[in-house]
């Protein structure tokens, strides 16, 4: 597929080689040929090209067990592992190998407040893309309870483009054609109602999916939620989708209706929570034609990334992944030297600057100075607009979700330090986000206490188990541990997006300014306080 040609394998092995970095292309046990022909492709021109060293190229085919093996052997000598799959998977070989880069899938939704046959065709084909085996396949769908099975069932039943193999799809041009001989894993016909003549399997609920969504890679499932008509001008029911979305971190959210109803309820869903692909459609404008959720152009500036959930990102990942963005410079860090070199740009004050002047360590003192450098020039024209003529989009740092009482814990343990505290807060203290988190301060870390008490940096003080019970029960967005100081200065872009999030809104209108005002508006974009 494009995606796994473009996205994975060549940006992120040619990427390394380039800068003379030695690359393993791992098999993968549901497409070893394919990644196996790539090498072997790559190989081939490293020799035409007179490449001397063709050791900085090797392929290797084994288990998860033996891979877990190989690269907890090579901690101390191999950089980072990059890898695009499940959680599940990202979780295990994390387990082992913490210098995991990881770009996982998500439960992408489309969310439509009416249900029109330009909606059905949107599902359909949101669903299907590539077999249902590309990373944006829609997963979930939100509709009104107004939208009989029958028609539910009209989305695919007749209607889903059987094809026998990927040729038949390239001769035909079909993004969005389904293999008739998928032998995938698919859902329980207990579950789900399964339509066995295009392979197609759907479930309906009056609420939310509860629990582990599975994503069924190559298998078109999609989860059906029936709000009721106008939900969209309930508020509750807004959050409560929101809080599910932050909950289950999708890619990409779709959002359509009538243009006007699209435009804010695409506003509400955007600023209440923190994912990196939106698109806006409308059911009402001939000019701006349904969303769906497997539209994202990385080249004209639709910032694309495959996040998993903010508050458990450090089970799967060490950095969440954007794209466009260079692969090697996850694995890159400033030099000490650099940063006991660095000043602070002279129109940033006020309380960021104080917080930072604080830091007793030079280099970290250097690379909070970085950090807010780095937000000053990020936020100066934020957002900015995307290069596409054929959709509008408009991409940049955000703040986390904007819900009242959603906060993000900052939590300092008996031990952490100020100089550990610093470059994490100052994000928070610096922008926009300054009302969003809650710094807590074990009763046993007084330095973190005496110095944010003359700051006028408000704290709470309370023990672990008064902070883990209190994490349970209110609404917690992320939550940062302060352990030890910094001793590898990651670039700051990827430091910055382990705590902010980042990403494109788009509508489905070329040229349409009135979208761009709009959202342009939104307090959800991340600016210097």
């Amino acid at each position: 597929s494009n995606f796994t040609l473009f996205l994975d394998l060549f940006r992120k092995t040619i990427r390394s080689l380039e800068l003379g970095i030695p690359c393993v292309i791992l098999g993968r046990t549901n497409t070893s040929q394919h990644h196996y022909r790539w090498a072997d492709l790559l190989l081939s021109l490293m020799k035409q090209h007179q490449i001397a060293n063709l050791g900085m190229l090797t392929f290797l085919s084994c288990s998860l067990e033996d891979v877990k093996r190989v690269t907890q052997q090579s901690r101390e000598v191999a950089g980072n592992l990059y890898t695009t799959c499940s959680r599940d998977l990202a979780s295990e070989i994390m387990k082992k190998y913490p210098n995991t880069v990881a770009s996982t899938g998500g439960p992408n939704t489309l969310v439509s407040t009416t249900f029109t046959s330009g909606i059905a065709e949107a599902i359909r084909m949101s669903a299907s893309i590539e077999s249902s085996g590309q990373c944006t396949a829609l997963r979930h769908c939100v509709i009104p309870n107004t939208t009989a099975v029958d028609d539910i069932t009209g989305i695919f039943s007749g209607k889903t483009k059987i094809i026998s193999d990927p040729a038949e799809a390239l001769k035909k041009a079909m993004f969005d054609g389904v293999f008739k001989h998928n032998g995938s894993i698919a859902p329980l016909e207990s579950e789900y109602t399964h339509l066995a003549d295009e392979d197609v399997f759907f479930k309906i609920s009056n609420s939310l999916p509860d629990g582990e969504i599975h994503e069924y890679w190559r298998k078109v499932v999609v989860d059906f939620s029936q709000f009721e008509a106008n939900w969209n001008d309930n508020e509750k029911d807004v959050q409560l989708i929101a809080m599910w979305l932050n909950r289950e971190q999708p890619i990409t959210l779709a959002v359509n209706g009538p243009r006007n109803t699209a435009f804010s309820l695409g506003m509400d869903l955007f600023e209440k929570t923190g994912l990196v692909v939106y698109t806006v459609g409308s059911t009402n404008d001939n000019e701006m034609p349904a969303g769906l959720t497997c539209q994202a152009r990385p080249q004209d500036g639709e910032i694309f990334g495959e996040f998993p959930p903010r508050h458990v990102m450090g089970k799967y990942t060490r950095f969440p992944v954007v794209v466009p963005s260079s692969t090697p410079s996850y694995d890159s860090t400033y030099t000490v030297e650099y940063l006991n070199s660095v000043d602070l740009s002279p129109s940033i004050s006020g309380p960021a600057k104080n917080l930072v002047l604080k830091v007793e360590n030079t280099t970290v003192r250097g690379y909070c100075f970085e950090l807010l450098n780095y937000l000053e020039d990020a936020t100066r024209k934020n957002p900015k607009r995307g290069s596409g003529t054929s959709r509008t989009a408009l991409w940049g740092l955000q703040r986390p979700p904007i819900i009242h009482g959603l906060k993000t814990l900052i939590r300092c343990s008996s031990n952490s330090t100020f100089d550990a505290l610093v470059p994490a807060l100052v994000l928070f203290v610096a922008t926009n986000a300054k009302d969003q988190y809650e710094l807590s301060v074990d009763e046993k870390c007084s330095a973190i206490r005496d110095v944010c008490g003359s700051l006028n940096i408000p704290f709470l003080i309370e023990s672990d188990d008064k902070f883990r019970l209190r994490e349970t029960e209110e609404m917690v967005y992320n939550t940062i541990g302060i352990h030890d100081r910094l001793t590898s200065y990651a670039l700051a872009g990827h430091f910055i997006s382990l705590f902010m999030p980042l990403g494109h809104v788009k509508s489905t209108k070329s040229q349409d300014e009135e979208f761009v005002e709009k959202f342009s508006q939104s307090a959800k974009w991340l600016k210097l306080s």
